[in-house]
């Protein structure tokens, strides 16, 4: 039977095996609209990348600067300036240029969010490192409305927004995101579910999970659909012996 322990925080939901993890997936389809992340530990907070520890520091001692929000605006400002060379899409809201910062690696207010329970399992475990394998899921967030896409200020504490298509990585992983007005304030969403990916053995859970995943056609080469998901994929799977027959 599955342990399940509720307190004021989130619901933590233990999964047991791969079967309870195919479960879940009837239960969320038929309750509303979830999102979900994978994180690599239970205790991964929920924050935006700029506006977690050590995103700013300090080049005469190195400590860690408080997050400042004019400071982001001058690095959005910025990179809107400069990115333009480099790019085929023309962003057409200032939100819509944070999501191709965000998907290059910048640090910005966006927070990566799958509408696939499986795709944020496979976050989840990628890069396994010792820690608890957890997906997070939260339901029915309120969506950012168009007219506000410009003027990120006019937007509540955390809405969703649903990216236009400028990369295949975004369609292929069912990408969203939540857009948060406060990005150094941990994201504590009420009815926030963590399903807390159980080990059996000493790391034998997330291999078993990945090569289900594979199994279901969700690796890297279908996440990251280009030459080098392609690449670490076939990697991946000469690592663990599971490269297909002679061709």
């Amino acid at each position: 039977m599955r342990k399940q322990r509720k307190a004021a925080g989130p619901t933590d939901i233990v999964i047991q095996d791969w079967p309870d993890l195919c479960q879940q997936v009837f239960r969320f389809r038929k309750s509303g609209h979830w999102i979900f992340r994978g994180v690599k530990d239970v205790d991964v907070e929920l924050k935006p990348k700029i506006g977690r520890d050590g995103a700013r520091r300090s080049v005469s001692t190195g400590d860690p600067l408080p997050y400042d929000r004019s400071k982001e605006e001058l690095m959005v400002d910025y990179f809107i300036r400069s990115a333009p060379p480099h790019i085929k899409h023309t962003p057409k809201s200032r939100l819509e240029w944070l999501t191709i910062a965000q998907h290059h690696g910048m640090a910005t207010r966006l927070l990566d969010w799958t509408e696939s329970l499986l795709v944020a399992a496979y976050f989840a475990i990628e890069n396994w490192d010792g820690g608890t394998p957890t997906i997070c899921a939260v339901k029915n967030v309120p969506i950012a409305p168009k007219k506000d896409h410009e003027r990120l200020d006019k937007l509540g504490d955390v809405t969703l927004y649903f990216p236009p298509h400028i990369s295949p990585n975004i369609a292929a992983q069912r990408s969203v995101f939540t857009v948060h007005k406060f990005p150094d304030q941990r994201y504590r969403p009420i009815g926030l579910e963590r399903l807390i990916l159980k080990r059996h053995g000493t790391g034998t859970a997330p291999i078993t999970y990945r090569l289900n995943l594979d199994a279901c056609g969700i690796n890297r080469a279908s996440l990251f659909p280009d030459i080098n998901g392609l690449a670490e994929t076939v990697s991946w799977l000469y690592k663990w012996d599971r490269l297909p027959p002679a061709l």
